[in-house]
């Protein structure tokens, strides 16, 4: 009976050589990309998209031994999110989330690959590697796709505190601005000849989640799609939210885009409604929720003017 047992226990744990025996346990995960056979403990985890990945496994401390990144010539790694917030010098630079570097991964020995959802094309490959969990943040927002990454790596206590504060943050604004949907939010992105609507670091879920409206043409916008400046009128809203890469200088590279009248003559511009935020500050994940919750609750549900509109 002894000997069956301890071979059923052999059956179900990994052979990760040098790891000690409690590391070697396995589990199943699923998810609606699939089922994989995970590390109880995982001791080399890569990560395929440091926005929205890395940063949120050190926002649950958690260091991840490879992350994809962005690299410069002659400059250090910039894991965004988490460079200049966490220590990432044990972090390996893996390449770019579009192009993650195999030879790079395996090199590592991971026993654990965690990816998004469009990283479904190289999983095969990568799963030679080590086992490759995918998570739903595009199709299911950051709160579900932390609370699959905490369960992975064991850390539910800290998602549940991270989503506890970000819930105190959106009952307060809710009380503080029971009508919010009166009040418009645009978030964009601009560049040297036109926008897109995106919002970085949780922006459009902390606008849902706080119950703020939209303009009409926001509602009916395609995703993703180019608008050149003719069309930027149709989103003036009370408040514009854009982001910026301070690494990348964007600023300057956009300095023209707000010089010209189109821009000027916008209602958030005209009453200093315009909040420009930095995106790496702010990933997308349960940190990056708090912060840029935060952000809005300070600048609109605080602001007397606005309390007091009819």
């Amino acid at each position: 009976m002894m000997s069956r047992l301890l071979a059923a226990l052999l059956v179900l744990s990994l052979q990760i050589p040098g790891a000690k025996a409690e590391d070697r346990q396995a589990r199943i995960f699923t998810n609606e990309f699939g089922t994989t056979e995970v590390p109880v403990t995982p001791r080399c985890i890569v990560s395929l998209h440091d926005f929205s990945l890395t940063a949120q496994l050190l926002e649950f401390g958690v260091t991840p031994c490879g992350s994809t990144g962005r690299k410069r010539l002659w400059a250090e790694t910039q894991f965004r999110g988490s460079s200049g917030r966490y220590d990432t010098a044990g972090i390996a630079y893996i390449g770019t989330h579009q192009a993650p570097d195999l030879e790079t991964i395996a090199a590592l020995k991971p026993d654990l690959i965690i990816g998004l959802s469009y990283h479904a094309a190289l999983r095969d490959r990568l799963s030679a590697i080590a086992p490759v969990v995918l998570l739903p943040l595009r199709e299911k927002g950051i709160g579900a796709s932390a609370a699959e990454l905490a369960d992975l790596v064991g850390r539910q206590d800290r998602y549940q505190e991270l989503a506890g504060e970000y819930q105190t943050i959106v009952a307060a604004f809710r009380r503080r601005v029971p009508d919010a949907d009166r009040i418009t939010v645009t978030p964009l992105e601009i560049y040297r000849d036109g926008f897109r609507l995106i919002g970085r670091g949780g922006i459009e879920q902390v606008i849902a989640d706080f119950d703020l409206g939209h303009v009409p043409a926001y509602d009916s916008h395609a995703a993703d799609i180019p608008y050149s400046l003719e069309r930027l009128a149709d989103f003036d809203s009370d408040f514009l939210i854009d982001t910026y890469e301070e690494a990348l200088d964007e600023e300057a590279e956009t300095r023209a885009f707000r010089q010209t009248a189109q821009w000027k003559a916008l209602f958030a511009v005209r009453n200093s409604q315009f909040l420009y935020l930095n995106r790496s500050r702010y990933g997308e994940t349960m940190g990056g929720l708090i912060g840029s919750a935060t952000l809005l609750f300070s600048h609109i549900a605080e602001r007397e003017a606005l309390r007091q509109l009819p």
